[in-house]
């Protein structure tokens, strides 16, 4: 572990905290221990849960790199979102949710079962957006920040003016969106959202903390947004169909690793900026797929 602040502590996870595995947060204030996502991996985790010092357990939402570790603390309060309750502590209707029915499902509980060790884990309880969690005198608030999953949150503490933003991570990847339940404009609403809290700290996820130039970290991440869509429109400069797009791979670059897991996600991602791009007239349907609209001169 290693102090950000006050109460506040970063336990590092498995590979720095890159995917597939998460940093972690604790927090330790008036004789309570609280850890926020416990997505560390096994070998973080072990030792922690064995010192019977975690009273309480936050999922920020229910990403398996996020709430793998859950089953290490049974015997501590596990608290998921709300709006997750009927899904997030069974690897079953998570992978339903998360993907498809049927074998791209199994794929993804094989995945999170070999790479993160996840099992399924009983929540003792939940917190709604604009909660108030205390941990001693420290003052949690969840704020809901959906577009990466339905149940993403945030937890802002004001009396330090340090956000844990989850996977609003601000890494060089940029924002994931790969669901169903994913909105790309949601997630452009949810990084404005936390701008907005006006952060002196951020702790994310996937990165060390962040206390310097936070603006611009958060505009180098939303450009992220833009230079997708514009490899997008640069593949649309002829007739192309969805598969064709996921083949050519704007967003992951290619699909070497989890190839019928990415292939999902990313269709999943190319079609949300299909949908902004038709709205906002860049683009039209074809009989084949879309095609751009730029050049394109119609009779008068």
């Amino acid at each position: 572990m290693t102090q950000v602040e006050g109460p506040v502590w970063l336990l590092v996870g498995e590979k720095r905290g890159n995917f597939p595995f998460c940093n972690g947060v604790i927090i330790q204030d008036g004789g309570v221990t609280a850890l926020v996502d416990p997505g560390c991996g096994a070998s973080v985790l072990e030792p922690l849960a064995a010192s019977g010092r975690v009273d309480l357990v936050l999922n920020s939402h229910t990403h398996p790199d996020h709430c793998s570790g859950n089953h290490f603390f049974s015997g501590a309060e596990i608290f998921i979102p709300q709006t997750a309750w009927a899904s997030g502590g069974s690897k079953l209707k998570l992978s339903e949710r998360l993907t498809e029915p049927g074998e791209l499902a199994r794929a993804w509980r094989e995945f999170v079962t070999r790479s993160m060790g996840f099992e399924d884990f009983q929540p003792t309880g939940s917190f709604a957006p604009g909660q108030e969690i205390k941990i001693g005198s420290t003052i949690l608030e969840v704020v809901p920040t959906p577009g990466h999953t339905a149940d993403h949150c945030c937890f802002w503490l004001p009396q330090h003016g340090m956000l844990l933003s989850a996977d609003i991570d601000l890494t060089s990847f940029g924002p994931f969106y790969g669901h169903r339940e994913s909105s790309l404009v949601q997630v452009r609403s949810s990084v404005e959202k936390v701008r907005g809290l006006r952060p002196r700290v951020l702790v994310s996820a996937h990165r060390r903390p962040l206390s310097q130039d936070l603006d611009q970290a958060m505009d180098k991440y939303l450009s992220v947004l833009d230079q997708r869509e514009q490899r997008i429109l640069k593949l649309l400069d002829q007739e192309m169909s969805l598969p064709e797009m996921v083949e050519a791979s704007p967003i992951y670059g290619g699909h070497n690793s989890r190839p019928a897991l990415t292939r999902y996600w990313e269709g999943r991602m190319i079609a949300d900026h299909l949908d902004l791009l038709k709205s906002q007239g860049l683009i039209q349907a074809t009989p084949k797929g879309y095609l751009s609209n730029a050049g394109i001169v119609t009779s008068p």
